[in-house]
Parts: structure tokens; sequence; C-alpha cells
């Protein structure tokens, strides 16, 4: 795999819309969003595609086509958008409640149905990041189908507790790189019941681990990358910094940088993000 190929085509992202609260305050969230917002303010004009209640045509869809997002959301009129609850304890780590409404039914969504075939096709970079098993399994099979030469990110997030082993394997027999952080590398860990580098090193996949305050690290070809994290010049918000640094990885494989420099922005990016109250606020 070149990763050298992939400065050119569309962006799409599948991923959840939310309305977060956060201390009492509601903003626009989810990952597919967070990583979509990124994206559109780096001028990338990224396709999202999601699922969302009734209230999302409100302000949420006017906030991210004018943040450069070109919003493939299907709309489920007898239910709500996505909700998550939270705060930030006294260590800044997130605690929160996840409310899926409208976002359970993702699965029964096709991606072909919701974004036309001409437009898929163009597609040279997409990330899948959480859904259940079954929608994302279902989504990279109809993606691949019309792009199989596309570069392609699987990313489980917090929904890895509800894989299997062989759903972990589906998934990533069809993207070439793995995003994770540190308590998804461990619960895939227990999934596979072995480290996860080691058992997909054969199959000369990529695999990310983000690692928060020290960094991240990229296992590839059997070595690793240590990639530095950048530090924040105060600390707001946590929420959504991993979002924000896959959209600074996207960027940089788009712009034909290497793979640790991607990293790198995607760090900047991250940065950029805990600075602010909210996800899509940088």
């Amino acid at each position: 795999m070149n990763l050298y190929e992939y400065k050119k085509g569309k962006i799409l992202v599948s991923g959840s819309v939310v309305l977060d609260t956060i201390l009492e305050k509601t903003f626009f969230g989810g990952t597919g969003a967070n990583i979509a917002y990124g994206l559109g303010k780096l001028k990338l004009s990224p396709l999202l595609f999601s699922l969302a209640g009734q209230d999302f045509k409100k302000d949420f869809s006017a906030h991210l086509k004018k943040s450069g997002v070109d919003s493939r959301v299907h709309i489920d009129k007898k239910s709500n958008t996505a909700g998550f609850f939270s705060m930030t304890n006294d260590k800044k780590e997130l605690v929160g409640i996840w409310s899926p409404n409208a976002y359970k039914n993702i699965h029964k969504i096709s991606l072909l149905k919701t974004i036309n075939q001409n437009e898929i096709k163009k597609v040279s970079i997409a990330i899948f990041s959480p859904g259940t098993p079954k929608s994302t399994y279902r989504h990279l099979r109809e993606f691949r189908n019309f792009t199989p030469s596309a570069l392609v990110i699987f990313d489980p997030g917090q929904m890895i507790d509800f894989y299997s082993k062989k759903q972990v394997i589906n998934c990533f027999n069809l993207a070439d790189i793995l995003i994770l952080n540190e308590i998804e590398f461990k619960q895939i860990k227990i999934i596979l019941k072995r480290d996860p580098v080691i058992f997909f090193r054969k199959l000369k996949k990529i695999i990310i681990k983000t690692e928060g305050e020290k960094g991240s690290v990229i296992f590839k070809n059997g070595g690793k990358i240590k990639i530095k994290a950048i530090r924040p010049k105060h600390v707001v918000d946590t929420t959504g910094a991993g979002d924000a640094y896959r959209a600074g990885l996207i960027f940089g494989l788009w712009k034909g940088l290497s793979l640790a420099k991607s990293c790198a922005l995607g760090s900047r990016l991250a940065s950029k993000n805990i600075e602010c109250l909210g996800c899509q606020k940088y």
C-alpha cells in the first residue's frame, strides 16, 4: 500500500451526529460530525454519511454546511438525533452517558442509497467511525464494492466492546488502517486473545494507537514510530480530541504527507480542540 497515492478525490466520513450536553450546555458533536467538521475547516469538503432524528435539520445541518461539510445524513422523522451527556472530572477526564436514539438503526440505512455510486467512486479516503458492528461491516462492504483502491480507516471507537473476534477480523480485512485509543487497544486485545499488532502483522496492515497526552504510536511493517503530543496552551475540554486527531491524520494523507507527518498533524489539531469547550469550536 502506497500512502502517497491518496492525495486526490473526495473524502468520506461515516459516523454519528450527536447533540452533546457538556456542563449543562448543548453543542454539536458525534464522531462522524466531529471528524467531518475538522476536514471541512481544512477546506476538503468531506461527504458525511450518518443517521439523525427529526431535530437535525435545524441548526445542526446549517452549522455543518457553513463549516464546509457536504452532509448526506438520512433523517428518521420519528426519532431524535443521538445525544451524549457528559462532564469532565477533576482529572479532566470525560464521564458521560450515551443515548443513541435514531442512530441505533444506522444498520438499516444503505450507504449506496444515500450517496450515489458515481460520487462513491470518486472517494479516495474513507473513515468508518463508531457504528454498530453490523452497520460498520455493511457499509464497509458497500463501499469496497465500488472503491477497491481507496484508503480505508477502520475506527471502531467505544463500540469495540460489542464486537466479536470474527467481526473485528471481517471489518479490518476491508480496511487498511485500524485506529484505537489506549482503552480500545486493550479491549481488542481481549477480543482477539492476542496483541492486535502481532495478530494482524501478516496482513501488512497499519495500526495507530492514540495515547492522549503521551502522543500516539504507529505500528507498521513490524516496527513502531512514536509521535509526540502537542501540548495545548490550556486544557478546557478533552471531548472530541481523538476525532480532531483523525481529521488531521486524514488531511495529511490526502495532501500526500508521510504517515508520521500526518499523525503529527493529527496531534496538532487535537491540541487545538482541547483548548475549546465543545468539539466543533476550533
